[in-house]
């Protein structure tokens, strides 16, 4: 502001020193004393001096002597002017028009009017934020202490129950709330799987175990009526205690691998490396069944992070039950691929393959397809598999290989 009025100055004096040039000494008295008649109390000051320092035109009546400083108070008595409350300080400007000198004066009064329309709407703006941001406060509130409500409604239902309860989301919302609402929904979906599996394992292992468990108990409650322990019987025994503790050795191994640490015992591990161990493995049983295995050809490794011991054990087990499954003159074929973002690795067979109505259930627990039922085995093998999956984050699948079946795991990179 103090720049743009010293501007004005000193432009009005170049306009005065044109008006001198022009129209002599009478016109640029008579225009200053319009000037200072104008200035709506003395809010602007003028002052033309002769060479002799005498006052020819102005409103202010003593003359200035000497240098003009750039500011002055507006009570300075060498002015002895009486300006308007709002000023408080006058700045100067002196020009030369000729043989005169002009000295012209701006009071700072625009300046407190700015400060003050200032300071009003900062105190009003400051008022509307207030009153704004209580409102939007108010209302933000109630709706969170809405929803924290619900969440805690949930929980309690959970706790009393009612597992199926969820809390109610909205797809497109983004805050935190949500993302802890959709966190806890997922954390229940995941429990009421969890608890799922669990009431289907126990329900297998009762529906599975009745029947060996009964066996035994009739032969040795037959040894007990006659008194007599036959070797036959038991040999039959002994088959029978050790087929159970290996039906629960491979529960025990499959909630070892599902609790287990996933990164304890992480390593970099070659696909083909271990397709290929595996095939070498296997190609005995297979050539003594008829079955011909095809082992991948070495070449680049396709490397995945996971547990080399576990990995060799999964496919180790995919084999062997397509060998255990496969009738005479079929094929085994191991094989792998790389992708931008994953690597697959595939145990194909040509064998009688599996209906697709079991693709869904081939890997829950103790589950065996109408064909199998007539040969050894427990039904945990796939599930062993799967969990070994799921531990490194891998996605297992059967699809139909027409003729037989094939399984396709994918490891994300």
């Amino acid at each position: 502001m103090q720049d743009w009025i010293r501007d004005q100055m000193r432009g009005d004096a170049q306009t005065l020193k044109a008006v001198y040039q022009e129209e002599g000494e009478a016109s640029l008295i008579a225009i200053i004393d319009g000037l200072s008649y104008v200035s709506f109390e003395k809010t602007r000051l003028y002052q033309l001096l002769d060479a002799d320092g005498n006052v020819l035109s102005g409103n202010i009546p003593a003359p200035l002597i000497g240098a003009i400083p750039t500011q002055m108070a507006a009570n300075d008595s060498r002015l002895a002017v009486h300006p308007p409350y709002e000023v408080d300080v006058y700045w100067l400007r002196e020009d030369t028009l000729g043989p005169y000198r002009l000295i012209q004066g701006a009071g700072n009064h625009l300046v407190a009017e700015i400060l003050e329309a200032l300071a009003a709407a900062l105190l009003l703006g400051y008022v509307s934020v207030i009153i704004l941001g209580l409102i939007v406060g108010v209302r933000v509130g109630r709706i969170t202490e809405q929803r924290i409500t619900s969440i805690s409604a949930v929980m309690a239902d959970v706790s009393a129950g009612q597992l199926a309860a969820r809390v109610p989301t909205r797809e497109t919302a983004k805050d935190d709330l949500s993302r802890v609402s959709a966190g806890i929904n997922g954390m229940l979906d995941q429990i009421g799987r969890l608890l799922e599996s669990q009431q289907q394992i126990s329900n297998d292992i009762a529906h599975d175990m009745r029947t060996p468990l009964q066996r035994l108990r009739q032969r040795l409650e037959r040894m007990s009526q006659t008194g007599t322990v036959e070797p036959e019987d038991l040999l039959a025994c002994q088959r029978q205690t050790d087929d159970i503790i290996t039906t629960f050795n491979a529960l025990l191994r499959i909630a070892q691998i599902e609790a287990r640490n996933r990164h304890s015992r992480f390593e970099n591990v070659d696909i083909i490396e271990i397709l290929t161990v595996v095939a070498e493995v296997f190609e005995p049983a297979a050539e003594e069944a008829g079955i011909e295995l095809v082992a991948p050809i070495s070449g680049q490794g396709l490397i995945v992070t996971g547990d080399r011991g576990l990995l060799m054990q999964m496919f180790s087990n995919l084999v062997e039950n397509a060998i255990r499954h496969c009738p005479s003159g079929t094929s085994i074929t191991l094989a792998a691929a790389s992708e931008t973002h994953s690597i697959t690795a595939f145990v194909a067979d040509t064998g009688p393959g599996i209906d697709r109505t079991d693709h869904d259930r081939i890997f829950r627990r103790f589950f065996r397809i109408e064909g199998s039922r007539n040969t050894s085995g427990h039904g945990l093998g796939l599930s062993l598999v799967k969990a070994i999956a799921d531990m490194h984050g891998a996605t297992i699948a059967v699809r139909d290989n027409n003729p037989g079946a094939l399984f396709e795991i994918r490891f994300e990179l």
